[in-house]
């Protein structure tokens, strides 16, 4: 069996106009004008649910991430995330590893980042999932943020896994709650997951 990786797909270009444009993205403010894909588009209208949080991932948010991963994958959801070390990595491995689908949003869909996630990119889209990205460009910092209100807005749920107060996943956070979509958090004593529970998030 010969293995294909990402460079032997070709990237689909979707238009604000075009019919395949996923409809929650029309729902945020400054939608991208274009979304750039890798895979299986048809995934970004079913169930989507975002699981987001730290790249230094405890013993306890990496149990907790699985679990979790392992709860809404029952319930028929897709699994959403940044394709970062941490938290979006263990949850993305761990919905192949029970043949979910997966949807991983990228700063730039030319660039993997980082690189040494690129097989688990090509594992994404040969198992039938999703890569996108609004940008198509060399990364800059800016896209990281970007990106983040990109996994909100793809998705029916955010849950919070572990977070400090400041980073990217309190951006998500924000891009959510802007969205008005659903925010879980984890029951783990992270900074972050405190600061959230006690502004009254339903906790997971």
């Amino acid at each position: 069996m010969i293995q294909k990786t990402i460079n032997d797909y070709m990237i689909l270009e979707i238009p604000y106009n075009s019919k395949e444009y996923p409809q929650k993205l029309k729902q945020i403010k400054n939608p991208p004008k274009v979304l750039y894909a890798l895979g299986n588009i048809t995934l970004l209208s079913k169930p989507i649910v975002a699981i987001v949080g730290t790249r230094k991932v405890s013993d306890l948010g990496a149990i907790k991430t699985k679990k979790i991963v392992e709860h809404f994958i029952k319930k028929g959801y897709v699994i959403a995330s940044g394709l970062a070390l941490g938290v979006d990595e263990i949850a993305m491995r761990t919905a192949l590893n029970y043949n979910a689908k997966v949807i991983a949003v990228l700063p730039s869909i030319d660039n993997i980042v980082p690189k040494s996630n690129k097989p688990l990119a090509d594992e994404i889209v040969e198992r039938d999932g999703l890569l996108i990205s609004e940008y198509k460009d060399a990364i800059r910092k800016y896209m990281f943020i970007q990106r983040n209100r990109i996994v909100s807005a793809i998705s029916d749920i955010v849950v919070v896994v572990e977070t400090d107060i400041k980073g990217g996943t309190m951006h998500t956070v924000r891009f959510a709650k802007e969205q008005g979509k659903k925010i879980l958090v984890a029951n783990i004593p992270a900074p972050g997951n405190i600061k959230l529970m006690e502004e009254g998030y339903e906790v997971l």
